[in-house]
């Protein structure tokens, strides 16, 4: 018998219709498409106009600086004139004593309003004769009330013409003269002629000024240069607080950096007294330190008063 042949094989392995259906058929899956990133895209964006806003900064600094500075003034102005009479009020009392000693060729740095100008003896009995007085105000926006507190005071006010465009607020020579100057003490080199041709001076005075300037050792240093021997630092300003109040300390930090932003660049953690106490030059430093409790304000800003005598 013959044996079948390999090719005519009938299995059901080999059959084409058994295949076809045996044979489990895949399903295409599809793959949703990828969400815009709007996530990265933003953050690029953004990336971007940083390093353009920087980089317009750097080429334009002293453009932008002027004109933050000029904000900031503006700013300040504002808010002092809502406090500066409850603040006299509370400072007054210590502010009297020594201003009783002004005398002489007189410059006062950072006036603010000039509220404190009340206080210089006008030659009264005990007292000396004041001939001339320079304020040396950078925040333009106060001058106007400024030479209107000097003239109720009693002063000739007159403004200093390379740093101020005003027109003199009275012309009476049987006063003693006020001059306003627009400036700092923060540079040597960039004091104003008006304060150094007047100077040296009988009496140099700060009230809740050197919390605030940009350099406290550097205003001290031309403080110091711009007196007489035997000239006075007359000067009450807000400290930081003693080492054995720690806490509070630890608030001033905490605060000071908002506080710079909206009070006109005070600082509540300077060291004035310490900063005088180890510069030489001086013949004696005397004063007293004081820390009301009568609110929020006092409590975060404690006081040292007194006066520095140049060598």
């Amino acid at each position: 018998m013959a044996k079948p042949s390999p090719s005519s094989s009938s299995s059901p392995s080999s059959s084409p219709l058994s295949s076809s259906s045996d044979t489990p058929v895949q399903t295409r899956r599809e793959v949703p498409p990828e969400p815009y990133p709007w996530k990265r895209v933003t953050l690029g964006v953004f990336l971007v106009f940083l390093c353009w806003t920087i980089g317009l900064y750097r080429e334009n600094k002293a453009k932008a600086d002027e004109k933050i500075l000029n904000l900031q003034h503006w700013g300040f102005n504002h808010l002092w004139s809502h406090l500066s009479a409850g603040n006299s009020q509370r400072v007054n009392p210590l502010r009297q004593p020594l201003w009783n000693r002004i005398h002489g060729t007189v410059l006062e740095i950072g006036p603010g309003f000039g509220e404190s100008l009340a206080l210089v003896p006008g030659g009264r009995k005990g007292t000396k004769v004041v001939r001339k007085y320079v304020v040396l105000e950078p925040n333009h926006y106060m001058h106007g009330k400024l030479a209107k507190n000097a003239a109720a005071a009693g002063f000739n006010v007159l403004y200093d013409s390379n740093t101020c465009t005003h027109a003199p607020v009275a012309d009476d020579s049987l006063l003693p003269s006020l001059v306003i100057v627009n400036g700092t003490l923060d540079s040597r080199d960039k004091i104003p002629t008006a304060v150094v041709e007047t100077g040296p001076f009988d009496c140099v005075v700060s009230s809740l000024v050197l919390c605030s300037v940009a350099d406290l050792e550097q205003n001290l240093a031309n403080i110091q240069r711009l007196l007489k021997p035997g000239g006075m630092f007359i000067f009450l300003e807000h400290v930081r607080h003693l080492d054995d109040v720690r806490g509070w300390q630890w608030i001033q930090d905490w605060i000071t950096p908002v506080w710079t932003v909206v009070a006109g660049n005070c600082r509540l953690d300077r060291e004035t007294g310490s900063a005088l106490d180890s510069m030489e030059g001086w013949a004696k430093v005397e004063y007293q330190r004081v820390w009301q409790q009568d609110g929020v304000i006092d409590k975060l800003t404690p006081m040292i008063y007194g006066v520095a005598v140049k060598k």
